[in-house]
């Protein structure tokens, strides 16, 4: 595994800002249990609180518990751009409660995991923060529009399949 980009949080419950330029709040990381080691793989999960986020955790479970595959989870949440003033207010706020049948899940299952709470366009973020982390895998849902409806709707499943440089592996919800 190559070091990470992006400082991450690495005890439980810290948390770490992001801010841009003018120093406004634009993400918002915080570690859930005990830290990974290095050497293990991590996979970005980036998940919107719908039924798909859901079956991703499941997912994840699955593959620790059934499997025995050994990784560190990063949920990733993707929010629209806010204001300064709403960012401070909101944005950790707001993406607790958006995230927190995800979270409880995961913590149900005992398996530590990392959020990610970032402001943009969806695509591109997912692609940076896999980058950013060093992602063995991004494993994202897709809500099976079929070859006609991505090309019209323009899917963030799509274009990071599309555009990533990393396995991304899909799970039809």
């Amino acid at each position: 595994m190559i070091k990470p980009t992006i400082q991450l949080p690495l005890a439980d419950g810290e948390v770490l800002q992001q801010r841009d330029d003018i120093q406004r709040l634009v993400g918002v990381l915080r570690r859930c249990g005990v830290p990974a080691a290095v050497e293990v793989p991590r996979i970005l999960v980036p998940i919107d609180g719908s039924e798909v986020s859901d079956a991703l955790v499941e997912r994840v479970v699955e593959w620790q518990q059934h499997f025995g595959w050994h990784f560190d989870p990063h949920l990733m949440l993707v929010r629209d751009f806010l204001a300064k003033e709403a960012a401070e207010r909101l944005l950790d706020e707001v993406s607790q409660a958006d995230t927190l049948r995800c979270r409880s899940r995961l913590k149900e299952a005992g398996i530590s995991h990392t959020l990610h709470v970032v402001m943009g366009n969806p695509a591109p973020c997912i692609l940076d923060r896999a980058a950013a982390i060093d992602a063995a895998l991004i494993l994202m849902g897709t809500r099976g529009h079929g070859p006609v409806g991505s090309a019209m709707l323009g899917s963030v499943a799509y274009k990071v399949v599309h555009e990533s440089t990393r396995p991304v592996t899909l799970l039809r919800a």
